[in-house]
């Protein structure tokens, strides 16, 4: 395992977030123009007649989804996702740390979390879900995330005012003349506005395992706050409170502009879907939970299975599997 990899607590934690190995770049006036330039370039030539005035939204999830399978992408982006044990720990977690970094404590760790996600309307029905768990799965959610909070006391440090922390920061971006609005929302930034070198960093929390998409999504942050400042952040950073693990990685130029592509690519499809146009079907590893599947036949082939939808036009296996970090499992 690499040495980045392992567990990290306190200064030794501190220090990896301070220190990637490579020199912060130096503030480039230019560099947020030219990739404000070339993305508007790149977005206006797609953008179909037809499209209506709203702007086209694109999020981490909706990118990665959409890049993954256009039809899984439709499918998926209709419902709620449905609760789980991940999501459920997911979204508690999440909560926990920003009160951690916040406030420097967490009491009660199941308690304190369901109330932050009480205040959130976007969370109603998780919260409904959580309360309404049979008493041994309810146990074993509370066991998990007692035992993430602990982690996160014991291993993350308090950060210093001079670090001007920020927890759930939206950052957005426009392009194309307003018709592609690039969104996320940040679990922690921390480092003031750059003066002469980049100066802010940005970290991910997630409470299940590593996936491949988890830096892709930090890719995508990274470009919305080049797109957004005077300067890059110099470096992004995965938090796995699962673990203790911190994946940190400088931003580099090319890093960014290999972000900018991804993110046409993906924008370009979004705004042919928002015309009503037809998804393109891609077999996955997500195929065998994905909602479309009773109706795609590459995803029946991929999996080895033929489902016949039912009258209702419903689907029985509708997707337990988002790409996303609440659906990662923590057991």
């Amino acid at each position: 395992m690499p040495e980045e990899w392992q567990p990290l607590a306190g200064a030794d934690l501190l220090e990896r977030l301070r220190v990637t190995g490579r020199p912060r770049p130096a503030l480039d006036p230019t560099m947020s123009r030219r990739l404000h330039d070339r993305l508007d370039e790149a977005l206006e030539s797609c953008i179909p007649t037809e499209l209506g005035p709203a702007p086209v939204v694109v999020t981490k999830d909706r990118l990665t989804q959409v890049l993954t399978c256009e039809a899984h992408h439709v499918a998926s982006q209709f419902g709620e996702r449905r609760p789980s044990q991940a999501i459920a720990c997911g979204a508690l977690i999440d909560s926990l740390f920003r009160q951690l970094v916040v406030t420097g404590h967490i009491d009660d760790a199941m308690a304190d979390g369901l109330a932050a996600l009480t205040l959130d309307d976007h969370q109603r029905a998780l919260v409904e879900w959580i309360n309404q768990l049979p008493a041994p799965q309810r146990s074993e959610l509370a066991m998990e995330v007692e035992r993430q909070a602990a982690g996160l006391v014991a291993r993350w440090p308090a950060l210093s005012p001079e670090w001007l922390p920020r927890t759930q920061e939206p950052i957005k971006a426009s392009l194309a003349g307003g018709r592609v609005l690039l969104s996320a929302r940040i679990d922690l930034a921390v480092g003031r506005p750059a003066v002469d070198h980049a100066s802010v960093g940005i970290v991910e929390l997630k409470s299940g395992k590593r996936r491949a998409e988890h830096r892709a999504d930090l890719h995508f942050y990274s470009l919305i706050e080049a797109l957004r400042s005077p300067a890059p952040p110099f470096m992004v950073a995965t938090y796995y409170s699962r673990t203790g693990e911190l994946d940190v990685e400088p931003v580099s130029e090319d890093l960014l502009v290999a972000a900018a592509r991804r993110t046409v690519a993906g924008a370009e499809a979004l705004l042919r879907l928002a015309t009503g146009a037809e998804a393109h079907r891609t077999p996955n590893p997500l195929c065998g939970w994905c909602d479309a599947l009773p109706t795609c036949g590459p995803g029946q082939e991929r999996t080895g299975t033929s489902i016949p939808q039912d009258e209702s036009g419903g689907d029985e296996l509708a997707g337990e599997v988002e790409l996303s970090d609440g659906d990662e499992e923590w057991q």
